[in-house]
């Protein structure tokens, strides 16, 4: 029985698990034939116990690849794993393994047993011998196959993990496929190259899987395993916000969903239908790719590891080295370095020029905290944010009035030595941020920009950016460029 995926070629076959030269036979044709030893399991069957052995090989008409461990959605594979595979519990192969150990003492025992006979012949008692030493044999190879079951030593081998994963209900598996022209391997690739080129920032591999814990047409995306998205997409849909479709009828199969990232609600609406459409939404594969570049930009602080960081580190001192013996680690710390790093990309703020970000580093070392630093940095980048967020030389800017500024600086409490403790109340930033959203949509401004006192500038953002997605804090020091500042509204 031969059974196929995209990529590889299985067969089935079995034979009785007394015959050893019938097995030995078998792994030799099928070695001979190309074919690997996927897996092999005793069944037992009406009348014996019999080795099913998997085969498995690369087809022969198709190149390979080494994207496994980048997709793990070959259909056969995980199904035929869920079926046939062996424990994968170090407990359940432990429990396994002892009952073989088991049933094998008991053959012994029973070879033994017709030994003793004094009616053997001189074959039969050589037969018998030559059985029993092949079965003391794989006795000792059991033996030594639970010392390596119970061995602690195994366990370091299963402590990993994926930084960055996507997990596919079976509804949207096909758009991984490498078959389908708009797939979500080619659009990660893409979301890297921008996020390069416009932030310096290089997001790590992302992992896909199937997940059968999803409902029909989710996905979620995962960072270090936990869970920070959950949404829909519709494969061969377009998606549009429903305050684009002005004029459009919804129709009983167009699919009404809510964007989880903006909170707006989608309208998915059949590809056929939409070809003369002249506004131009997202296919599932475009809209799972906003996704997947918001939350890269909203999670990098976990997403960055000190091995990222230590790449900067060592451009910088491929052109000079002077930046950062300088202050590595007298100055600034690891962990300031990749709070700076993450603060300014979380943010928006490129990185890319790396070499004049560590001449700015190097500039303001002495500042007492890394809050301080970070808005030095920002200051001396001012001039590249406004220009980046500026329109048409146009940059409209919202203001607290003296009643929402005195109720966000009350969020500080100033202790008697010296130090600042933060007290927000959830409600007081939810309201804040509802009359934010309710002028933005007034004035009919996707990305609104807050200014506010330079000391409130970061809270303002870690807090309001949970309720307004896409807003940008600036400081006042900051609205210093050659674009037009326009003020258009107070909160």
């Amino acid at each position: 029985m031969k059974m196929y995926s995209k990529k590889m070629q299985y067969v089935i076959k079995s034979v009785p698990t007394d015959d050893k030269q019938a097995l030995e036979d078998l792994l030799n044709e099928m070695s001979s034939e190309g074919w690997d030893l996927y897996t092999m399991h005793e069944l037992e069957g009406e009348s014996s116990i019999d080795f099913n052995c998997i085969f498995v090989r690369e087809r022969q008409e198709e190149d390979s690849t080494d994207l496994d461990d980048i997709v793990n959605i070959t259909s056969f594979k995980y199904r035929m794993e869920k079926m046939l595979a062996a424990p994968t519990s170090p407990y359940e192969s432990c429990k396994e393994i002892q009952l073989k150990i088991s049933n094998q003492k008991e053959r012994i025992k029973r070879i033994k047993s017709q030994l003793e006979s004094d009616n053997l012949s001189i074959n039969d008692k050589n037969r018998l011998n030559t059985q029993m030493s092949d079965e003391l044999r794989l006795l000792d190879n059991l033996k030594q196959a639970l010392v390596n079951e119970i061995s602690p030593e195994a366990m370091y081998s299963t402590i990993k993990e994926e930084k960055f994963t996507i997990c596919l209900s079976e509804e949207i598996l096909d758009l991984v496929s490498m078959d389908n022209k708009d797939n979500l391997l080619a659009q990660t690739v893409k979301i890297r190259q921008d996020l390069t080129e416009k932030l310096g920032y290089v997001i790590p591999h992302i992992h896909f899987h199937n997940s059968d814990s999803l409902n029909q047409n989710e996905f979620s995306i995962k960072i270090h395993d936990v869970e920070v998205f959950r949404g829909l997409a519709f494969s061969d849909y377009v998606a549009y916000y429903k305050d684009e479709l002005k004029g459009y009828n919804i129709g009983n199969d167009d699919i009404v969903a809510v964007d989880n990232l903006t909170g707006k609600k989608l309208v998915w609406i059949k590809q056929d239908k939409v070809k003369d459409f002249w506004y131009q939404g997202m296919s599932a594969v475009q809209y799972m790719g906003k996704v997947i570049e918001t939350i890269s930009i909203k999670e990098v602080s976990d997403i960055m590891d000190y091995n990222d960081v230590n790449k900067y580190v060592e451009i910088v001192l491929e052109n000079n080295s002077f930046l950062i013996d300088n202050i590595i680690p007298d100055f600034i710390t690891a962990s300031d370095l990749k709070y700076l790093l993450t603060c300014l990309i979380r943010e928006r703020v490129s990185i890319k020029n790396i070499i004049y970000l560590f001449e700015k580093i190097n500039d303001y070392a002495n500042e007492p905290t890394k809050g301080d630093l970070l808005d030095k940095v920002r200051l001396a980048f001012s001039k590249l944010i406004l220009k980046d967020l500026a329109k048409n030389g146009e940059l409209k800017v919202i203001e607290f009035d003296e009643l929402t500024l005195d109720k966000v600086s009350g969020f500080f409490e100033n202790e008697e030595d010296g130090e600042n403790i933060i007290r927000i109340d959830a409600n007081d930033v939810r309201a804040i941020a509802g009359r934010i959203n309710r002028l933005a949509k007034n004035k009919k401004i996707d990305n609104p920009i807050l200014a506010v006192p330079i000391d409130l500038r970061h809270l303002c953002f870690v807090t309001l950016s949970e309720f307004v997605p896409n807003i940008t804090v600036l400081a006042y020091e900051e609205l210093v460029s050659d674009c037009n500042v326009k003020f258009i509204g107070k909160v």
